[in-house]
């Protein structure tokens, strides 16, 4: 699903960035222009970590000197638009038409420096004024948003050959893994931000997209400051990334925010469309939060997916270096910007 390309790959060795509201997650790719593309350096920052970042290129990628590394981006800007409305393509040729739909429906007052697109909802290809009318998936994306990564980009000597909107992707190496694996139920997918949780189901039918819940992070560590009585929340915080026992068996009530909204729309899809939901997925959590992505599907009463990663990375086309650990899942989602370079052949982008 791949929707926003700035330039073609390159054969020089190139860095895969990602952004969230918790990290910045970096992978070396030394050459992304052969299929299976190699991993062959991981490394994780603070969002704000400027000086650790530009370090760890600099020694990365020491034989570049002065020049700029290419890098294969994802980012997952805030005021992002992600919604499965029905299109009518043959409007499609007018130019105001997807973004004043996208007005409408995202209640957004002005989208004139907005990149729109709408895209096939299972398949994940541009939809046009030749397809025959259907759901899709209305993408909006905020032109200052990829000016302001570009800048920063710059600012650290990468130069983004791809910048592509993250939730794209991981949804459409999902629903590969699911569609290889033959999982029989829907999916839940949650990106858990720091004010909200955006959620997508992924069915038979593709991907749907309920409303955002008004919780996310930030939420989890109020709670977690009425459990233990913690003074503030930078302490709410810390206890989060190392949980004792005792606040761990809270876990159900540290969630309980974020519960009470995605139960009833688990609910909601399964009454309006007849097929249950069996599992969920969460990303951009650190893993040390990862405990928390358990207690949510604990208390929805969902099995956790938890994709295998050596037979996802052979779908993807993507290959670890020998002795590279194996990372952990948070890093799914930055690994399915590299399946972009080399889809395989015949296979949804």
């Amino acid at each position: 699903m791949a929707f926003f390309s700035l330039l073609t790959r390159s054969s020089r060795s190139g860095v895969l960035w990602n952004i969230n509201e918790h990290m910045v997650q970096l992978a070396r790719l030394p050459r992304p222009d052969l299929k299976p593309v190699l991993v062959d350096q991981l490394a994780e920052f603070a969002v704000g970590d400027d000086d650790g970042i530009g370090r760890w290129l600099r020694e990365t990628f020491s034989d570049r000197g002065r020049g700029f590394v290419p890098g294969y981006c994802g980012f997952h800007p805030t005021d992002r638009v992600l919604l499965r409305e029905t299109i009518n393509t043959k409007r499609m040729a007018e130019p105001g038409y997807l973004p004043q739909l996208l007005a409408e429906q995202a209640k957004l007052t002005a989208v004139n420096d907005w990149s729109v697109a709408a895209l096939h909802p299972i398949e994940g290809e541009v939809l046009t004024s030749a397809t025959p009318s259907r759901p899709g998936l209305l993408v909006g994306l905020p032109l200052t948003s990829v000016r302001e990564l570009q800048g920063r980009l710059r600012k650290l000597g990468v130069r983004p050959r791809r910048l592509e909107l993250g939730t794209l992707a991981l949804l459409g190496a999902l629903t590969r893994y699911i569609r290889e694996t033959s999982y029989p139920h829907a999916t839940v997918v949650c990106e858990i931000g720091l004010g909200q949780t955006r959620v997508y189901f992924l069915a038979r039918d593709g991907v749907h997209t309920p409303a955002t819940l008004p919780h996310g992070l930030v939420s989890i560590m109020e709670a977690t400051m009425k459990e233990i009585g913690a003074p503030g929340i930078g302490a709410a915080r810390d206890a989060l990334y190392a949980p004792t026992d005792e606040l761990r068996g809270h876990s159900r009530r540290l969630v309980r925010v974020l519960t009470r909204h995605l139960k009833p729309a688990i609910d909601y899809f399964e009454m309006q469309t007849g097929q249950p939901i069996g599992a969920l997925y969460c990303a951009h959590l650190p893993v040390r939060l990862a405990w928390l992505e358990e207690a949510l599907c604990t208390a929805v009463d969902l099995q956790f997916l938890v994709p295998d990663l050596e037979h996802w990375l052979s779908l993807a086309g993507v290959q670890l270096a020998p002795g590279l650990p194996a990372p952990s899942r948070s890093w799914l989602q930055p690994l399915s910007l590299i399946g972009q370079l080399t889809p395989p052949a015949n296979e949804p982008k």
